[in-house]
């Protein structure tokens, strides 16, 4: 096909990665003078399918994540783009209950749909052979389960090296798969030094500065965190982000109300300077999403993970374990014993610092939307 001038970048909104990603594609498109359009697919559900698909995930995952272990893996089993009888049922009924989607599709006719939930491209497969648009997926985590294949993508982007074996392995051309990292925020290709950074913030340059991410973590867990670290005698700025939660905030507000310690805190809501926080930071302790993984390899940000859940969070721990750019709090009475382990070690700190940089994809969104121009679909 001719080099695409339509855009339409379909995410869901479970989880907030999906959805950031997409507007980090919408911004690196924009860029090129594109027409993009960015919708979330649960806009275009019904309401109790909307309300169902968002929170089911996360309740068994707090509830039973031993159940959605087995039952991930036991669907991983065969990963392939070929269709099963009960897949093609699956896909269909899901096209039943989207069944707008394809309707927005032939109102705005895209040159290109870009995906970064699979739950999209599934719903589009079971139109079977009424291809509708050149369609390209977008793996928001550093592994891909066999629901990110689906028949009739024209081109992966993944994580990293791995995952592109593990597609190729399941049967996906090389030439269809493309090495991108997971598109975030392009200001994270233009961070500013840390000192800089900090004085941006009206932060202190005399203190390391601690970032916790508490959206994600359960009251449990955020007590615990925060009952261990009012203990630690080491003078540290600490920034605790709680997005758009006032029930976090509140609690942890509550939590410090009678700190006295060594420790500096400030208590963050939504906030659109993360990538100056996370520029400005030491480490960073929290759940390892695939958007705050990349977003911290691309600060060069060591990160603490904390309980994160099956599957794709516990892939996204697992490659920064391994490639030395992260540590894991378990349990998290280790908490204290980790920070001070980590502060007391230069070394350790810069090492991983320079493991986080080397595996930095910041200007991921722009690599793709510049493969998608470059060779279209």
């Amino acid at each position: 096909m001719a080099t695409p001038q339509r855009l339409l970048i379909v995410s869901a909104s479970i989880g907030g990665g999906h959805v950031a990603a997409a507007k980090a594609l919408e911004q690196a498109a924009l860029e090129r003078a594109l027409s993009v359009q960015h919708v979330d697919l649960l806009d275009y559900t019904t309401l109790p399918f909307r309300r169902l698909y968002q929170q089911t995930y996360f309740d068994l995952v707090r509830t039973a994540p031993d159940l959605v272990d087995w039952l991930a893996k036991r669907l991983n089993r065969l990963p392939g783009e070929r269709r099963s009888r009960r897949q093609k049922v699956r896909a269909k009924l899901i096209q039943m209950i989207s069944y707008r989607l394809p309707r927005l599709i032939r109102v705005y006719q895209p040159d290109v749909i870009v995906h970064t939930h699979f739950l999209p491209p599934e719903i589009l497969s079971a139109l079977g052979g009424k291809q509708l648009a050149p369609q390209a997926v977008v793996v928001t985590d550093f592994v891909a389960h066999s629901l990110w294949l689906q028949p009739g993508v024209g081109r992966y982007f993944v994580a990293s090296d791995e995952v592109a074996v593990h597609l190729h392995a399941a049967g996906v051309e090389l030439g269809r798969i493309n090495v991108s990292g997971i598109p975030i925020d392009l200001r994270y290709s233009q961070l500013l030094p840390q000192a800089l950074a900090r004085q941006g913030l009206g932060l202190p340059q005399d203190r390391e500065h601690l970032l916790i991410m508490a959206s994600g973590l359960d009251d449990k867990t955020l007590t615990a965190l925060l009952t261990q670290l009012k203990a630690f005698r080491w003078p540290l700025f600490t920034t605790i982000v709680c997005g758009r939660s006032p029930h976090l905030a509140s609690l942890v507000k509550q939590q410090l109300g009678d700190y006295q310690g060594l420790i500096q805190f400030q208590v963050l809501g939504f906030t659109l300077d993360m990538p100056q926080l996370m520029a400005s930071a030491d480490l960073l302790v929290g759940k390892p999403g695939g958007l705050t993984s990349s977003e911290a390899l691309a600060a060069g940000l060591p990160f603490a993970v904390v309980q994160p859940y099956p599957l794709h969070e516990e892939a996204n721990a697992n490659y920064l374990l391994e490639h030395g750019a992260g540590m894991r709090i378990e349990p998290l009475t280790l908490l204290n014993h980790k920070l001070k382990s980590f502060f007391e070690d230069t070394d350790k700190r810069q090492n991983m610092r320079a493991a986080a940089l080397k595996l930095a994809k910041p200007e991921a969104a722009q690599t793709v939307v510049e493969s998608l121009l470059k060779q279209p679909l």
